[in-house]
């Protein structure tokens, strides 16, 4: 389907961070696409319920994934079995979200959070994503290793890395290029 490529693209393909700002009802694939970004905000009124036993259907968007890696499988399982709704704060503890927000300052605190992130170097951030994203896929630890080390060097190397030695040498905030 094409919300399933779509979910892949933001996991896999995209490199850089995708955040996700969940204030409203996130149900079926909405929930999916939601799952489907690395960090999640959740304003304190948002709804998020897989809903697939309520009509007959089966979970797609890539939830058979994302929600066991996120809550674990027993809670996977209930969650979508029992057609459980989570509101809120209440994503926090299902594991299904990093941060809650009050709805009033839910837009500012995203904006906030998303330029938070830009104030790093693209490239450690595009290193992070891919090492983890791999993290996921690899069953072998010592080749997951060798690709760590690899990216460091490749850090290391950037004109980023280097400016961020410097400035925190230097005591001031690092101007990074993305180069």
């Amino acid at each position: 389907s094409w919300v399933g490529q779509f979910v892949l693209a933001l996991r896999k393909r995209c490199d850089k961070p995708v955040v996700g700002g969940i204030n409203g009802v996130a149900v079926g694939a909405g929930l999916g696409l939601a799952m489907a970004t690395d960090v999640r905000l959740v304003a304190s009124s948002a709804r998020l319920m897989a809903g697939y036993t309520r009509i007959g259907g089966s979970p797609d968007a890539g939830l058979t994934i994302t929600l066991p890696q996120v809550m674990g499988y027993e809670r996977a399982m209930r969650f979508m079995m029992e057609n459980r709704t989570v509101v809120g704060a209440e994503a926090l503890d299902w594991g299904m979200a990093g941060e809650a927000v009050d709805d009033a300052n839910f837009h500012a605190r995203l904006a906030e959070y998303c330029a938070q992130l830009c104030e790093w170097s693209p490239i450690t951030l595009r290193l992070l994503k891919r090492g983890i994203v791999k993290s996921y896929e690899s069953i072998d630890m010592e080749q997951q290793l060798r690709y760590e080390v690899s990216n460091i060097g490749r850090a290391f190397r950037s004109e980023d890395g280097q400016e961020a030695r410097r400035a925190f040498l230097e005591k001031r905030k690092p101007v990074f290029q993305g180069r």
